[in-house]
C-alpha cells in the first residue's frame, strides 16, 4: 500500500468519525428539543387551565387534579453533552469552531431551561394549586414567557448547526431511526440479562432455604 493510498484511507476515516460525532450531537439536541417543546406545551395548558379556574372559583377544587397532569418534565440524559465537553479534540475533530461554539451555547441554554423553567415551575406550581388564593398569586405566564424565549433561541441554534454542517432532515431521520433501533436492542439485551440474574439469584435463595431446612431437620432428630 502506497503512502498516498494510506493518506486517502486515513482522511476518509477522519471524515467518517467527524460526521458520526456531528450526527450524534445533532441527534441529541433534536431529541431534547422535542422534550422541551412538550414542556412548553404543558406550560401553555397549565396557564389556560389556571385562567379558567381563576374565572370560575366555584370549580377550583374540581380542576385541582388536572393541574398536575400539565407539570413539565424532562428525561433526556447528558451523556452526549458530557462526551462533547470532555473531549479536548472536539474542535480539531469537527473542524468547525462556530459549530462547536453554537452547540456549547445550546447545551448551556438547555441546562438553564431545566433549572430556571422546569425545576422552578414544578416547585412553585405544587404550592400554587393547594387553594384559590395561592393559584391567584402564581404568575405562571412569566415562566411561560421564559420557556418560549429559551425554546426559540435553542431552535435557532439548532437550525444554524444544521446549516453549518450541511445536514438535511432526511439524513438526521435515518440516523435517528438507526440510533433508536440500537438503543432498543441494547435495552432488550439488558432486560434479558437482568431476568437471567434474578432467576439465578432466586434459585440460589431457594437452594439455601432447602439446605437450611434439611439442616434444621437433622438437628431435631
Amino acid at each position: 500500500m502506497t503512502f498516498g493510498t494510506t493518506a486517502i484511507i486515513d482522511r476518509k476515516k477522519q471524515q467518517a468519525e467527524k460526521r458520526e460525532m456531528v450526527m450524534m450531537i445533532m441527534y441529541d439536541m433534536r431529541e431534547s428539543l422535542k422534550e422541551i417543546e412538550q414542556c412548553d406545551e404543558e406550560l401553555i395548558a397549565f396557564f389556560d387551565l389556571q385562567v379558567y379556574a381563576l374565572a370560575h372559583p366555584e370549580e377550583f377544587y374540581e380542576k385541582t387534579n388536572a393541574f398536575y397532569t400539565h407539570l413539565p418534565f424532562l428525561s433526556y440524559t447528558t451523556t452526549t453533552e458530557n462526551i462533547f465537553k470532555s473531549n479536548i479534540e472536539t474542535v480539531s475533530t469537527i473542524g468547525n469552531i462556530l459549530f462547536v461554539e453554537t452547540v456549547s451555547s445550546l447545551y448551556e441554554k438547555r441546562s438553564n431551561y431545566r433549572t430556571e423553567v422546569v425545576d422552578r415551575f414544578q416547585q412553585e406550581a405544587w404550592g400554587a394549586v393547594k387553594d384559590y388564593e395561592s393559584l391567584a398569586d402564581f404568575n405562571s405566564s412569566s415562566l411561560l414567557y421564559i420557556s418560549q424565549m429559551y425554546l426559540m433561541t435553542m431552535q435557532k441554534d439548532f437550525e444554524q448547526c444544521k446549516i453549518m454542517m450541511k445536514i438535511k432532515d432526511e439524513e438526521l431521520d435515518v440516523f435517528s431511526r438507526e440510533r433508536k433501533n440500537l438503543e432498543e436492542a441494547v435495552r432488550k439485551e439488558s432486560a434479558i440479562e437482568e431476568i437471567s440474574t434474578f432467576a439465578e439469584e432466586r434459585q440460589q435463595r431457594e437452594r439455601r432455604f432447602m439446605e437450611a431446612l434439611e439442616e434444621g431437620k437433622k438437628s431435631l432428630k
